[in-house]
Formats: structure tokens, sequence, C-alpha cells
């Protein structure tokens, strides 16, 4: 259950925490706590399982948090409007479903060793490299979650990923498939081209008038230009609160006294352990072999307590330890269910215990590290008690600060400056907006789109209502300049459609010539055609070369060369290629094999992966709303 440990900490699952701890309930989580909505609010259902709205809304926050990091300043906001999106995410928080009610039914569980293990490890509660219950705690404090609620989502995150390493480590791909791969791979061919553009028989097309009009009228929706506006906005921020209330040596200290308590770090162990599994439906007898398994075990590390790494390799049951020799690494009492921590704190350094039952099964415990109970001091915690009195006053502050905001907006609706100059808050205008967003990513906020839009503030010109647009963060807006939707006049897009139509047509002229060309090749005849100079191409080097010719180059029979091909490219060309000669790569070694092995498996099991889990959605009954999927997205 344990398997890749290591991997998982410094890995995805690092990312996986870092969402977990910055954006409150932002994965799409616990069933016991976001699943009581009512069915107005449901988009899907899973095996009778309901997909809420605010699951979805998780979800989406989720994607855009990955967006903005991985596209900086290319990220838009306005793509998560996009209806495509939006059933593409909600699609993968139905496959989430889905993985998790087979890993269940199959017994597949995450065990509160191995969460203890993968939370310990992570540098976000770690204080001086050390795990730091005060931090974890205070972590969660701040972000509004508790411990129930992030690690019963980061167990499901686990549980998903439990199940794709069942393929992983089950998929092998023999060593003569790889070589026999690697060598097709590898392969070079010789060939020479002639690419056919449309540009070559542009002057063969013509366009009439005609033409161009029976296309404008086809397809005037293609040349209106949506409605926009510009608006100026307020924002209230909680944040922006916070950063300006200043926290006095003096406060710092008395809070620090205050709560003493908080800054003590409870004694953490370091311990190894053999795990002999016992399940939940075992019988006596099933029960009786683990005891005896496990004394026998014990009696072997007992008498050579220097092979206890190599013992727990070869028998543990938790296989992610294993692979660690049985460590856990540090934790405090409270991370470990109750008989492992208790035979665990009463032992002393370097010892190993006899068997100890719990829910898991029978441990053999190696004790290797003891550290004490210590209490941080001021200097270290100073930084996180100033931003835990600037959270807490700010708190206060926004809660009355946004009745007034709300209010104001609301009542003095013809102008945003009575509210700016009574929060002392700045008037921003923005750029041209239409109903999929614009440059502002708080204007971008769905229900803000759909408040901008409204009649309210297009035709009566007043503010919007308060709009929480994100976590603490209220926003109001009110019109500055407004464009309706309009059809472009036929002489302004004129150009543009008879330059359309004409590369159409030649884009057709030229696929056609190049067939005709490629019949005659065949034929032993040839065409006036000119070839480019000789060139060597691998699978991994076809710079140039259309991707659709790839395949048929490198299939055409040596027994028939000069073999010819062609295919279209993206940009309108048809290319003919001549192939002459066949390069093979010299033999591979045995590393290259089993690198390319591992690629190959990891690809393989991907495969496996997507067809289990379209076989669960074929068995599953999966019910989409589509009405009120679209309702979120106005």
């Amino acid at each position: 259950m344990l398997d890749a440990i290591r991997e998982r900490a410094q890995g995805w699952l690092a990312k996986v925490i870092l969402a977990l701890i910055t954006i409150p309930f932002m994965l799409w989580g616990v069933e016991s706590y976001f699943n009581k909505s009512g069915d107005g609010d449901v988009l899907a259902s899973v095996n009778g399982y309901k997909v809420t709205r605010q699951e979805f809304d998780r979800a989406i926050k989720s994607q855009q948090q990955e967006m903005r990091a991985s596209m900086g300043a290319a990220y838009d906001p306005a793509m998560f409007n996009d209806p495509k999106i939006r059933k593409s995410i909600l699609d993968g928080v139905v496959n989430q479903h889905l993985i998790i009610d087979a890993a269940t039914k199959a017994g597949m569980v995450v065990s509160d060793a191995e969460m203890a293990k993968i939370i310990a490890g992570l540098p976000a509660f770690q204080e001086n490299g050390q795990f730091s219950q005060t931090r974890y705690e205070q972590a969660l404090r701040q972000q509004g979650m508790s411990i129930t609620e992030f690690e019963n989502q980061l167990r499901q995150e686990l549980l998903i990923n439990d199940v794709r390493s069942v393929f992983q480590a089950s998929t092998i791909i023999p060593s003569n498939v790889t070589a026999r791969f690697l060598q097709a791979f590898e392969q070079k061919r010789e060939i020479s081209t002639v690419k056919l553009t449309p540009e070559q028989f542009l002057n063969q097309v013509s366009v009439n008038a005609a033409d161009i009009q029976n296309w404008y009228d086809a397809h005037k929706a293609a040349y209106t230009l949506p409605e926009q506006a510009r608006f100026q906005y307020v924002v209230l921020s909680q944040d922006a609160l916070a950063s300006q209330i200043h926290i006095s040596d003096a406060d710092v200290k008395q809070y620090y006294d205050q709560n003493l308590a908080k800054y003590s770090e409870p004694e953490q162990r370091r311990a190894s352990h053999i795990l002999i599994a016992v399940k939940p439906g075992d019988d006596a007898q099933k029960r009786a072999a683990a005891k005896a398994r496990a004394e026998a075990i014990y009696q072997q590390v007992k008498a050579n307590p220097g092979s206890f790494a190599t013992v727990a390799k070869r028998e543990s049951s938790d296989t992610g330890s294993a692979l660690q020799g049985g460590d856990l690494g540090w934790f405090p009492r409270n991370a470990m269910v109750k008989p492992f921590a208790d035979a665990v704190f009463a032992m002393r350094n370097g010892a190993i215990s006899q068997p100890v039952l719990s829910e898991f099964g029978y441990h053999i415990i190696e004790l290797t590290g003891i550290k004490p109970a210590r209490t941080r001091s001021l200097d270290e915690v100073k930084a996180d008690i100033v931003r835990d009195l600037q959270t807490q006053k700010a708190s206060k502050r926004f809660a009355d600060a946004a009745e007034t905001f709300s209010n104001q907006v609301y009542e003095q609706s013809d102008s945003l400056k009575p509210v700016a100059d009574a929060l002392q808050l700045q008037i921003t205008d923005s750029g041209w907006i239409n109903r999929k967003g614009g440059d502002s990513s708080l204007l971008a906020n769905p229900k803000m789109l759909k408040a901008l839009f409204s009649d309210d503030v297009l035709k009566n010109k007043r503010n919007t209502e308060a709009i929480e647009v994100a976590p603490n963060t209220l926003a109001s807006a009110r019109l500055l300049e407004y464009k309706p939707a309009a059809l472009q006049p036929l002489n302004t897009v004129r150009a543009a459609i008879e330059q359309q139509l004409k590369r159409t047509q030649a884009i057709a002229l030229a696929e056609k010539q190049g067939k005709q060309d490629l019949v005659q090749l065949r034929a032993g005849k040839e065409p006036a055609v000119k070839w480019s100079a000789f060139q060597l191409i691998s699978r991994q080097q076809v710079t140039g070369l259309p991707a659709a010719l790839v395949e048929p180059v490198f299939s055409a029979a040596e027994q028939h060369f000069p073999a010819y091909v062609g295919a279209e490219g993206t940009d309108g060309s048809y290319t003919l290629a001549r192939v002459t000669r066949v390069i093979p790569p010299p033999p591979a070694d045995a590393a290259q094999i089993k690198a390319l092995q591992g690629q190959l498996a990891q690809l393989a099991a991907q495969a496996d992966f997507s067809a289990y889990l379209a076989s669960l959605e074929a068995k599953a009954k999966i019910k989409i709303l589509s009405a009120s999927l679209d309702k979120t997205a106005q």
C-alpha cells in the first residue's frame, strides 16, 4: 500500500498537498461533507452518488489553479466558461468517483500509517526539517479546514493513485519486444520530397461577387462581433486588509505567552515495522496463521537485529515501507493507530517489540530514534504569529466592511464612489469584456459575468450587487461603455472572404494534382515534379515532413524501392515522398533496452488504466444533467 512513497512525497503528492492547503475544499473531496445539497444542485449521479454544484465548482477552482500556475501570463480564466471544458472537468469528477467506488468495493484502503508517513514527510508541515503537529494544525486552520476533512481528501487522492499503481506494477514489456521496437524506432530512411502548396495554384482560381455574397449570407454568425462592455469596479479583500494591519512586538509576545502550548511540539519517534496483514474478513484460522508467522519473524530479527531491514523488504505486507526496510520516518504519538502508538512510545531506543496487533494486522516494530518534546522559541514562530493576528483582526474588520460594502453598492446603486470613499478603496476601469470574459480575472468570475451583462447593469445603469469573486473577496462593478453585438458590413470583410474562398479552391487543386502525380509515379511514369535533395530521417527526426506522411514512409516495403507515398499537410499543402534506402541502426545495448522497457510499460499501463476506466463507465449508472451544467456557466 505504500508503493513509491518517496516519489509521492516529492512529486505529484506535494502538488496535491499544496492545492489542499492553499485553496480550501478545492478538490472534489469528501462525500460526508459535500454531498448534502438538494437535487436542484445536482449536476450528475454516479452509481447513486450525487455530484453537486459545490463539488463541481471546487474542481473548476482546482483546474484554474493548475492552469494559472502552468500558463502564467497566457492564462485566460474565460476558458473555463467553454461548455466543452466544463463538461470535461465534470467527466473527470465522475471518473474519480468511479475509481473510488471500485477501489472501496475491492477492499483497498489507505492505512493510517501510510497517511502519517506522507504527511510527516511534507515540507509544508515541517519545522527545521521535522514534522510539526502545531504547524500542521495551524496551516489547516488558517484555511478553514479541519484535520478530518483534509485527511479524508488526501486519503481519497492516495487511493486513486494506488489503483493506478496496480496497473503500473502489473505491466511488463518483454525485452525482445522492446529490442524490435527500438530497431524500428531508430531506423533511418533516405527520402526526397516534393511539396505542392496552395500558393502555387492561386493564379488558377477565381472568385466572383456572387460567391462572396453567398458565403457571407450563409456565415453571418462568423462575421458578427459579440456585445462588449467596459466597466469600473471596486474590490474589498480580507487579504488586503490584513496586509495593512500593524502588529506590535508586544502583541506578538502576549499572544505567544497566552498560547505557549500551541507552540509545544510533542515527542516524536522514528520506527520501522514489518507488517503481517490481517484483513477484517479473515477467519480464526487465517488470523492464527498470521500471528504464528509474525512470531517466527520476531524471533528471527530478535536473534539478528541487523537483519531487520532485509527481512522487512522480504516479508512485510506494507510494501511501501518495505521498500525502505520498513522505515516509517518520524511521527508523533497521535499520528498512528493506538495499539501501534502505545507500543512505540513505551519502547527504549533500539528495541524490537513482540508482534503488536492493530486493525491492519501484526506489527514487529524496531524503534530507531527518539526526539523529546520541545517548545519553539518566540523568534521561530514570530512570523506565524504576526500572520495569525493579522488574519484574526482582518477577519473582524472584513465582516464589518463587507456589510458596509454590500449595503452601499446596493443603496447608492448609481455610483461606486460612495463605497470607495467610505472604505478607502480604489476604483478601477476594465478593458473590453464580453460574456466569456476579458482581461480581468475578477470580472471573469461566472457570477460576476452574469451580473455584468444583466439588464439591471446594462439598461438600468446600476451597480452590481456585492459578489464574492474569490474567498473573502467582494467586488461590485458598473457600466462605463457598451457596444451591442453587430454584424460587420460585407465591405469590411469582403477581402477576407475572397482570400478564404480562393485559398480553399487552391488547397483542393494542390491535393488533386498531388494525387494525380502519385498515381503516375507508382505506375512507373515521371510527371513534371522537382524532387528535393536526398535526406536521412528517422521516426524521431522528421523535420519538415507532414505528420500524416511519417508512417507511410516507414511502412514502404524495401522490395518495391523506390517507393512513393503522399499525404496532405495541416497547412493545406500536399507532399509527395520518394523512399530509396533503409539504414538499420546498430544493435541496442542492454541499458537502452532496459530504459525503453520502463517507458513502454508506462504507456501500456496508461492504456490499460484507460480501458479499465471505460469498463467502469460501461457498467456504471451515470446520469449527466446537461441543463444544470449549462446553468452553472451562465
